[in-house]
């Protein structure tokens, strides 16, 4: 776990907008315009209207991440030392959890380089 302190720095993100959702064997990834990407490897939690899906790091569905296609990310906060919340255009509201003491969670690209949680 490397975890986000509460001097991390994630406002690169706001104004972005969700281009494409990847789901892959092991990680699932959201890449963004005008740059950088977010690849969750661990625990996320994505709340919609009154639901929450949570999945853990060993599954990579079922999932509605569909729903952030084309969707701003418009705020954003940190919780130490385990979480980030990123806020969307249209309600949405994605939980990255850092929940391994022994494995990378999240990769999070900006335009300028690359952050392992």
């Amino acid at each position: 776990m490397h975890g986000f302190s509460e001097d991390s720095d994630f406002n690169f993100l706001k104004g972005s907008t969700v281009e494409q959702v990847c789901l892959g064997q092991y990680d699932t990834q959201l890449h963004l315009n005008p740059g950088g990407s977010l690849r969750m490897e661990g625990s996320y939690v994505h709340r919609f209207g009154i639901r929450e899906i949570h999945q853990d790091r060993s599954s990579c569905g079922p999932n509605e991440l569909h729903r952030l296609l084309g969707q701003t990310i418009t705020g954003l906060s940190v919780l130490p030392p385990r979480s980030l919340t990123l806020s969307f255009s249209n309600g949405d509201e994605l939980m990255l959890v850092d929940d391994s003491d022994q494995y990378e969670s999240f990769l999070i690209e900006s335009p300028k380089g690359l952050m392992v949680i």
